[in-house]
């Protein structure tokens, strides 16, 4: 994906999820970014968010 392709893609998850009254974080974005672009796996990307919400298991 191109870095442009990247934005509207999160931009359009954003819109989503504030059309249903849920927000996303800055925090969350630059993780999702990381992901489409390659520089984290899904294994780290998951590990990241869980570390995020506190879950131990």
């Amino acid at each position: 994906m191109s870095q442009k392709e990247i934005k509207i893609a999160i931009s359009n998850a954003e819109a989503s999820l504030n059309m249903e009254g849920l927000s996303v974080s800055e925090y969350t974005k630059s993780l999702c970014k990381k992901l489409l672009s390659q520089e984290i796996t899904m294994a780290e990307y998951l590990e990241l968010v869980k570390q995020k919400a506190g879950v131990t298991a």
